[in-house]
């Protein structure tokens, strides 16, 4: 049977590491959870003490929990034999009784004739961890243009148009959070850096060779017409680097990947 794509919600701020874990062979999303609920704690076999990573097969549900779970978005493949799913309904009405309806979502494909569309909208399913790194994916956060603030037309402007801007705007954004995630600036960050599309396989070595500070200089200016406010707010985190920089007898893109990263790790600790 063909593996089927689930779609997990988590916050923001588990992103990044997300993404690092994602290099490595798997990725054990089950921190990304936060504390065990009473579903957890009435979990089955392997699924016992909170191992377990949820996901929905319809996209408009996983839509649905961002207000409880957060913006961010991953999607995975699984094997749908490997897994235990029941609808949420039920868990909402009795987690003992959930858990002992639950089936491999295989049952629930066979009944739906094979098709994912037909299966009940509300479909939960339970895999246990970790996930696989090679079969996960982080694709667009959900922001509101409130969440993302003075910096939401700036992301609207750049980040599908262009790539290699949008990669060095997510570190200036990070410098501008100051390390902290419940930010506009941290968010749009995030907005910029995953998008539904996945990037060139090239994207990573543009980035690199590119001039940083021209590039930046570039695109506030190309910006600044629809995005004044948010182009005010990076400019002075530009300036800063700028004036840094030259008193440290280095250059801005260095200085600018060292800042981002000190702001990441805050953010990630």
């Amino acid at each position: 049977m063909a593996r089927v794509t689930l779609f997990h919600r988590t916050r923001p701020e588990h992103l990044p590491l997300i993404e690092v874990e994602g290099l490595r062979t798997r990725v054990d999303l089950t921190e990304r959870l936060g504390p065990l609920d009473a579903f957890d704690e009435a979990a089955p076999g392997r699924y016992a003490r909170g191992r377990r990573v949820s996901g929905w097969t319809s996209r408009a549900t996983a839509d649905a929990q961002v207000k409880g779970l957060g913006g961010g978005l991953v999607v995975f493949t699984v094997d749908p034999a490997r897994t235990l799913a029941e609808p949420a309904s039920l868990r909402a009405k009795d987690v003992d009784a959930a858990w002992a309806a639950a089936r491999p979502l295989a049952a629930w494909l066979a009944d739906a004739g094979g098709d994912v569309a037909a299966l009940p909208a509300d479909l939960e399913v339970h895999v246990d961890v970790p996930v696989r790194a090679k079969l996960l994916t982080i694709i667009a956060p959900t922001f509101t243009d409130a969440e993302l603030g003075v910096f939401a037309p700036l992301v609207t402007a750049v980040a599908d148009r262009d790539r290699v801007a949008a990669k060095l705007l997510v570190h200036l954004h990070l410098i501008a959070s100051e390390g902290v995630a419940d930010t506009s600036a941290f968010r749009a960050a995030c907005a910029l850096a995953w998008r539904d599309a996945p990037d060139a396989p090239d994207l990573l070595r543009r980035v690199g060779r590119a001039d940083a500070e021209a590039v930046l200089e570039g695109v506030l200016v190309e910006v600044e017409g629809v995005a004044r406010d948010g182009v005010a707010e990076l400019r002075k985190v530009l300036g800063s680097l700028g004036s840094d920089a030259e008193g440290e007898g280095t250059d801005v893109g260095g200085l600018l990947m060292e800042r981002s990263e000190v702001a990441l790790q805050r953010i990630i600790a």
